[in-house]
C-alpha cells in the first residue's frame, strides 16, 4: 500500500480554529451570522461556512444589526469596532490573541510618542493583519516589506520607533530586515524597540513539514491560492523535495502531472497545509490517494 503521511503539525492555527468554531457555534444556536470579510484565505473553508448558513460581506456599511458579526482572526482597526458599537451591531471578536496583543502594544507605544514600524506584506496586496495593525499605530506608521523599504527611515533623526511584525511574515526575511532597520536608525541616533511578533504556530508548521519532506518523494501542500503562509510553506518544502501546491484536493493528480511528477504504489507522499486549511481536507486527500494507488 502506498505510503502517505500528514505532517505532525499543520493546518488551522488556534486563532483560525477559534474563528471557525465561533461561527459554527453561533449558527448552531440559531443566530443569523455574517462574517466581516473572508474568515481565512482559503476558499474551501469559506465555502464550507457559507454552506452551513454563514454570510460574508466586505463593506462595513452592509453589516446589519439583525445578524451576529464575526470579526476574523486577522483583526480590525479601532474604526471597525466604533462603527459596530455606535450602530448597535452585535459582534464576536475572534481576533487572534497574538494579534490583539500587538494592537495593544502598538497603541501603547504610539501614545508614548513612538512611531510604529510594521514589517509585513503590503505591496501587491495589503495584508489584512497589516491593515488592522495600522489602525492602532497612530500617525503615519512605516510599512516595510523589502530591503528597499528600509530607505524610508533615512529621513528620520533623533526619533523613537517601535517595530512589530505581521505574525505570518517570513521569519528569515524578518530577521534580515530588522538588522537593516537597526543599522539605519542607530546611525541616525534614533531609539528602537523591536518586537519580533512572529507566530510560533507558523514556525512549528514549517519545521514539521520540512522534516516530513526529508522523508518523502513528493510533498503536497494544500491551501488557498491567496494564503501567504501556505505559499511560503510550499516554497520551504519544495526546496527539500519535489512539491505541488493545490487548492482543490480533487485535482491533485492534475497538479502532480503538471509538475512532471509521477506517483506509484511505491511513492512516499507527504501532505501538509498552512494555517488556513482544515485538517479534514488533508484526511480526505490522504484517503483519496490511498484509494487511487493503494
Amino acid at each position: 500500500m502506498i505510503d502517505v503521511k500528514i505532517a505532525d503539525v499543520c493546518g488551522l492555527c488556534a486563532g483560525c480554529k477559534n474563528a471557525i468554531a465561533t461561527t459554527e457555534k453561533e449558527l448552531a444556536s440559531g443566530s443569523r451570522v455574517t462574517i466581516f470579510k473572508e474568515i481565512v484565505h482559503n476558499k474551501n473553508v469559506n465555502n464550507y461556512l457559507h454552506s452551513i448558513g454563514a454570510g460574508c460581506v466586505d463593506n462595513i456599511t452592509d453589516l446589519s444589526s439583525d445578524n451576529v458579526i464575526i470579526i476574523r482572526a486577522h483583526g480590525e482597526p479601532p474604526a471597525t469596532y466604533e462603527y459596530l458599537e455606535s450602530n448597535g451591531i452585535e459582534y464576536r471578536d475572534c481576533t487572534c490573541p497574538n494579534v490583539s496583543k500587538i494592537h495593544s502594544l502598538v497603541n501603547k507605544y504610539s501614545e508614548q510618542g513612538y512611531r510604529v514600524i510594521i514589517l509585513g506584506k503590503y505591496k501587491n496586496t495589503l495584508h489584512p493583519e497589516v491593515f488592522g495593525t495600522m489602525g492602532w499605530a497612530g500617525v503615519d506608521p512605516v510599512l516595510i516589506e523589502t530591503a528597499d523599504d528600509v530607505s524610508k527611515l533615512k529621513e528620520f533623526r533623533d526619533e523613537k520607533f517601535y517595530l512589530v511584525c505581521q505574525t505570518t511574515f517570513n521569519i528569515q526575511k524578518a530577521e534580515s530586515l530588522i538588522e537593516e532597520v537597526k543599522r539605519v536608525l542607530y546611525d541616525n541616533m534614533c531609539e528602537l524597540i523591536v518586537n519580533k511578533s512572529l507566530c510560533i504556530a507558523q514556525k512549528t508548521i514549517n519545521e514539521s513539514s520540512v522534516q516530513l519532506a526529508k522523508e518523502c518523494d513528493i510533498m503536497i501542500v494544500v491551501g488557498g491560492a491567496n494564503s501567504s503562509n501556505s505559499i511560503e510553506l510550499y516554497n520551504n518544502v519544495n526546496s527539500i523535495c519535489p512539491s505541488v501546491f493545490i487548492e482543490d484536493i480533487a485535482k491533485y493528480r492534475d497538479a502532480i502531472a503538471e509538475k512532471g511528477l509521477v506517483i506509484t504504489a511505491n511513492t512516499r507522499v507527504g501532505i501538509t497545509a498552512g494555517a488556513s486549511t482544515r485538517k479534514e481536507e488533508l484526511l480526505e486527500l490522504k484517503a483519496l490517494i490511498e484509494k487511487d494507488f493503494g
